[in-house]
């Protein structure tokens, strides 16, 4: 007898159609074989499992390509200035952090060391020919940085003291979703809490309607994948407001449970357009449901056995 199409998520993994891991935990894809390990199994960072396939992550496209101007010192074989969107330095640094890249890998931790010695003045950081300083700029840099293990480093602190003493920047997704993703997990609770009310208030207001074209990797934009994702990757307690947006989220999956791209690849990062079904994507949607769908008394749309 079939269950009543009316039934709610009693188990997380039902607000999906169909399980995505085996697709995600591709060995071919060591980049993003551990980030699925750790974001949706719930491995250590430091698990045999993860260090082994994070071990192969830089060596693989498309996270080779995008290294590939990155000497072993730190120095990029690149003329364009740090942050020139998007071919500079600094944002392929970005895009290799959002698509897998091993943090240990020691032209990370050279390349790192340059930018943020490189930065100056006191404060956020500033886009090229711009002289104030820029909140969504700020916010990926820290927020890469901090994936990279450099949350200590003096001007690390000055962006998040920069960040603290700033109003407004809360009312921009790109910003406040970065600083979701650096500052949660009980790292810094009020900046994250301030990041998660202002994204609160952008769905809200916008009733996602200015979010849902999902691409992968987001520099200057974001979505509703990253922003669900994010909130839920950095322990923040389900609201009952975004329950029509998650239910959104749910339904953009297809019969298999996965996610498609629509946001073009950046042409400057010189990745191509890759796949139109998205690993990557898949993966902050799968993330965001399984943390919230039983909260949120999504439907139930995991196929029943026959």
């Amino acid at each position: 007898m079939e269950r009543p199409t009316s039934a709610i998520c009693t188990q997380p993994w039902e607000a999906l159609r169909g399980d995505p891991l085996p697709w995600l935990l591709d060995e071919h894809r060591p980049n993003l074989h551990w980030r699925a390990l750790v974001e949706l199994v719930g491995r250590p960072a430091d698990s045999p499992a993860v260090r082994r396939a994070r071990g192969g992550a830089n060596a693989v496209e498309p996270v080779a390509g995008l290294l590939a101007d990155l000497q072993p010192d730190g120095e990029w074989f690149c003329r364009l200035p740090t942050w020139s969107p998007y071919g500079g330095p600094g944002w392929r640094l970005v895009a290799a952090v959002q698509l897998g890249a091993d943090p240990e890998d020691p032209r990370l931790h050279a390349a790192s060391e340059r930018l943020l010695e490189e930065a100056k003045g006191d404060g956020g950081l500033r886009r090229p020919s711009r002289p104030e300083p820029d909140p969504q700029l700020t916010a990926r840099a820290l927020e890469v940085m901090v994936a990279l293990g450099w949350s200590h480093h003096p001007r690390v602190q000055e962006w998040h003291a920069w960040l603290e003493a700033t109003a407004g920047w809360e009312a921009d997704p790109v910003a406040a979703v970065a600083v979701v993703a650096a500052t949660g997990g009980g790292r810094r609770p009020g900046l994250a809490g301030r990041a998660a009310d202002g994204l609160d208030r952008l769905l809200v207001a916008s009733r996602g309607r200015n979010f849902t074209i999902l691409g992968h990797p987001n520099l200057l934009r974001t979505d509703l994948a990253e922003i669900l994702g994010a909130l839920a990757g950095a322990g923040i307690g389900w609201r009952p407001q975004w329950r029509r947006l998650l239910g959104k989220l749910q339904n953009r999956q297809d019969g298999l449970g996965r996610w498609s791209r629509l946001a073009p690849v950046p042409a400057s990062l010189g990745l191509g357009e890759g796949d139109h079904l998205s690993r990557w994507i898949t993966l902050k949607a799968a993330r965001a449901l399984l943390t919230y769908a039983v909260e949120a008394g999504l439907p139930r749309l995991f196929p029943l056995p026959r």
